[in-house]
């Protein structure tokens, strides 16, 4: 008998279920319902082994151009993307500028517009702990502190934060725990945009970074592993490779559709391409010249859309050889935009005019920057002093005009770096490039006392409220504007006017002064805004209504994989 069913088992292993039957017909009734037992035992051990593969999250792998620094006080695109997967903010605003509540369920503003009461919605944090009023009093405490690297202008606006940010008050005063699920902001002044410009900041886990040092913030554990109150929780970040996210079942909004996303840095387009059409990824950037194959291709769906992006350069202004305006905007008329968008980009896209995206409502369509005009630029030059020496290049009392043009490396920067180059050598000034990779780039360049002279990068519209864009920008204590030294008492006056005034009409009348006085005194050169181009396969369905890279990114949540 056991001989038998020895055989009967290793027939069974084989699959052949009646050849089983025959071996143990000789046994009788009893044996049948053996078989009957051992072929459902089987069954049910292959159904117990199943989860690891057929249980497996949905998933979409998306390849990105580059992966973050750090997670915290940082103003990279990457990582305001990255933040839309594993953070969520009291407030938001949507496509129509329209404010909407996220973890704030109500908050309301006083007449005076000074206080703001907010109720927190019932939700938690990745770890399972709920989000609480001592959450975001303590966040906001983090983003005010003296060490903290990249505090948004607006968030000085609540009572305290100025002197706390100065280390001359050991907190912010103007921030309350009412209860558990209640936190109270009182402001120094009425300022129109608190829940877009102040609610808009994630809301971080206090019991997570109660202990951190600050001043070695970019070390602590979190900045690897974040604790986020959004839809999805970073599982695995491997350095220069990929980070992936899996859903997190108790969002406050109900688990995401897609279980899983995979960022995949890649950061050639070429490679992007070819992985995309080989279907080792589900999502990519596609460039221009590949546009119409892609469009062609049965496989890929394509989604072009107004730029998020515009490119541009700026010059130290605290340089004596910048400090000229005459010198800004000779740097500006230098650059042939049209040219650079038609040999960059295929002509898909737009010359940059203004800073501001140009599907808001503050834009100003009015205001057109420098055209091409090497002859404006070279009579603006000498009007400054400069005259061309022996070898074309400009002097001025002995000083050659030469000067180092540092850019983020990778491909598309290097292209804009060397045109760029030659239009500017095309009136007389000497230009070195030079490439720094992303962690020298943001760590040790790109930050205030930096070693710039000129630095070309791109500025991703639509991460942040327009007032907080502008801010961290042009304002004397935004961040970027302290990097290139850019202090302007009638900038910093016409953004104060903005935030306090409160009818629509004359904000825009405010906003359009302000993308004229960037046109006229060129704190950087604005060039060109791309249009968005990517590919996503048609084994993933997008929800409807994305129209922008923000917009992409941001529907991930939605996205469907089969």
């Amino acid at each position: 008998m056991k001989q038998r069913r020895e055989e009967a088992e290793e027939t069974l292993s084989h699959g052949d279920i009646d050849e089983a039957e025959e071996t143990l017909s000789h046994g009788g009734t009893s044996m049948k319902r053996f078989v009957s037992v051992l072929i459902v035992g089987l069954v049910l051990a292959s159904l117990w082994e199943m989860p690891a593969w057929s249980q497996r999250p949905s998933q979409a792998v998306i390849a990105i151009w580059g992966l973050p620094i750090r997670v915290l006080g940082s103003n990279e695109a990457v990582t305001g993307y990255v933040s839309l997967l594993i953070n969520d903010s009291l407030t938001a605003v949507d496509g129509a500028g329209t404010v909407e509540g996220r973890l704030a369920e109500k908050y309301p503003a006083s007449p005076d517009g000074k206080t703001y009461v907010i109720t927190l919605r019932d939700a938690k944090f990745q770890d399972g702990t709920p989000v609480t009023a001592r959450d975001v009093k303590f966040t906001y405490g983090l983003y005010l502190h003296p060490k903290y690297p990249t505090t948004p202008p607006a968030l000085l606006e609540i009572a305290g934060a100025r002197d706390y940010k100065a280390g001359k008050a050991v907190s912010v005063t103007g921030i309350t725990v009412v209860n558990p699920r209640t936190v109270r902001f009182i402001l120094d002044r009425p300022y129109p945009f608190f829940y877009e410009q102040i609610g808009g900041q994630p809301v971080l886990p206090e019991h997570a970074l109660a202990n951190v040092d600050v001043t070695r913030l970019q070390e602590a554990a979190f900045t690897r592993k974040p604790i986020g109150a959004g839809p999805y929780r970073l599982t695995d970040w491997r350095e220069k490779e990929s980070m992936t996210f899996d859903a997190f079942p108790g969002y406050w909004k109900g688990a995401p559709t897609l279980g899983r996303v995979v960022l995949k840095l890649i950061p050639e387009d070429a490679t992007v391409m070819a992985e995309l059409r080989a279907g080792n990824i589900d999502a990519g950037r596609i460039l221009p010249d590949a546009y119409s194959s892609f469009r062609d291709d049965a496989r890929v769906t394509v989604l072009r859309v107004p730029g998020d992006t515009y490119y541009w350069f700026a010059p130290n202004v605290r340089l004596p050889i910048f400090q000229d305006v005459r010198v800004r905007q000779a740097m500006a008329y230098a650059i042939n935009r049209e040219e650079m968008l038609r040999a960059l980009y295929g002509g898909l896209g737009t010359p940059a005019q203004t800073p501001i995206h140009p599907s808001l409502w503050q834009f100003a369509k009015t205001v057109k920057g420098p055209t091409y005009d090497p002859a404006k630029a070279k009579q603006l030059l000498a009007e400054a002093g400069w005259a061309p020496g022996p070898d074309g290049m400009l002097q001025k009392g002995g000083q050659r005009f030469k000067v180092k043009y540092g850019f983020l490396a990778g491909k598309e920067y290097q292209n804009q770096a060397l045109l760029i180059q030659q239009y500017l050598r095309a009136v007389g000034m000497d230009v070195e490039v030079q490439a720094f990779e992303r962690g020298d780039f943001f760590s040790r360049y790109f930050t205030p006392g930096g070693p710039i002279e000129l630095v070309g990068i791109a500025w991703f519209n639509l991460l942040f409220p327009v007032q907080s864009e502008l801010e961290q920008n042009f304002k004397s204590t935004g961040d970027v504007a302290q990097i290139i030294g850019y202090r302007s008492p009638e900038m910093d006056r016409l953004l104060d006017q903005a935030i306090l005034t409160r009818d629509r009409t004359r904000q825009k009348a405010v906003y359009e002064q302000i993308q004229q006085l960037v046109a006229q005194d060129v704190p950087r050169i604005l060039t060109i805004r791309p249009d968005v181009i990517w590919g996503v396969r048609k084994t993933v369905t997008l929800p409807a209504g994305i129209g922008s890279l923000r917009g992409f990114f941001g529907s991930v949540p939605g996205w469907t994989a089969r």
